[in-house]
């Protein structure tokens, strides 16, 4: 082995790395999702996830797919 592999094998995997920042992410259909953004809001004021802003926010990422709705939300662990 020479010098030289060890570097040209880091070069590969260095390239390699920076290909995958490029490639968009897809869904299962093959499209690339257009997700609407979602405001931040304290999770520890309890009228904070009821206000209209937030609701409609989410209406419109579950209508894009892009958020799981309520109401399939599970707690954890498998089915």
């Amino acid at each position: 082995m020479t010098a030289r592999a060890p570097l040209a094998f880091a070069g590969l995997l260095g390239l390699a790395t920076l290909a995958t920042l490029f490639v968009p992410g897809c869904s299962e259909d093959g499209k690339t999702g257009d997700c609407p953004a979602l405001s931040l809001y304290n999770i520890n004021d309890p009228d904070a996830a009821t206000s209209p802003k937030v609701l409609e926010e989410r209406a419109r990422a579950e209508d894009a797919g892009c958020v799981t709705p309520l109401a399939d939300a599970s707690v954890g662990g498998s089915p």
